[in-house]
């Protein structure tokens, strides 16, 4: 697994708004990009994974399982309704570690794949 400082920020600045870095033990959002407010219904920089509206927290965290049991990355999909709309979003889910051996940091990469009214 790569470590957190094998990736050059200036290297993600294109993507920066649609990262988050999510510390494991504590499942704090270390850093969490502006395209992501509607994914978690605001800033989550600071804020613990268990603070989001549950069915959002609960999809992030079988995502975060997945990564820590497989040390591996793996990808999926989100669907949540946003101001009337439903958004669907495709993640990929990157485990980090400072040891080489157990999961620390998972990088979250969250886009908004389609959008369309919810009554559709």
């Amino acid at each position: 697994m790569p470590a957190r400082a094998d990736f050059n920020v200036g290297a993600l600045r294109p993507w920066l708004g649609n990262l988050a870095l999510i510390d494991v033990p504590s499942n704090i959002f270390r850093v969490c990009g502006t395209n992501l407010m509607s994914r978690f219904g605001g800033d989550a920089t600071g804020r613990k994974l268990a603070a989001l509206d549950e069915a959002v927290a609960a999809s992030v965290m079988s995502a975060i399982d997945r990564a820590r049991t497989t040390k591996a990355p793996n990808d999926g999909a989100y669907r949540c309704i946003v101001a009337g709309y439903l958004v669907r979003f495709q993640e990929l889910v990157l485990p980090l570690s400072d040891d080489g051996t157990e999961v620390s940091t998972i990088l979250l990469g969250s886009y908004e794949a389609e959008t369309r009214p919810a009554w559709r």
